[in-house]
């Protein structure tokens, strides 16, 4: 037991210098995004944020649909601004829609087969 203190480094480090420090650890690390598993990581960020806006844009465009008032006059401006509003909400609907789509092939990996890319060993 009298070797135990020996062993035992007790140097402190001091605090850092001023705010060199806190940038520093706010810095992105760059290295694990250009990696495999960081791109694998914001491609799936990316999915979850396409499918979200697509429920929240399916929403919209269900709200904005049921506000029109089937017996008001066509032509008059709030009639044109619920029917801009229903038409703008279903395009961006179905455009968040088709990105989340290929959001999830690219994540899922279809087109590429693992026996056929190792086949290939990069001689195509």
């Amino acid at each position: 037991m009298a070797e135990f203190p020996s062993k035992v480094s007790t140097r402190t480090s001091s605090p850092a210098q001023g705010a060199e420090a806190s940038v520093s650890a706010l810095r992105p690390d760059l290295g694990f995004v250009r990696s495999r598993l960081g791109a694998l990581v914001l491609l799936q960020l990316l999915m979850i944020f396409n499918i979200s806006a697509t429920v929240l844009y399916i929403t919209a465009f269900i709200a904005c649909s049921a506000a029109v008032d089937l017996t008001s006059l066509r032509g008059t401006r709030p009639y044109n601004q619920r029917a801009a509003a229903s038409f703008f909400a279903c395009l961006v609907m179905i455009a968040y829609g088709v990105s989340a789509f290929f959001s999830y092939q690219a994540w899922r990996g279809v087109g590429s087969n693992a026996a056929t890319s190792q086949m290939a060993g990069g001689y195509a």
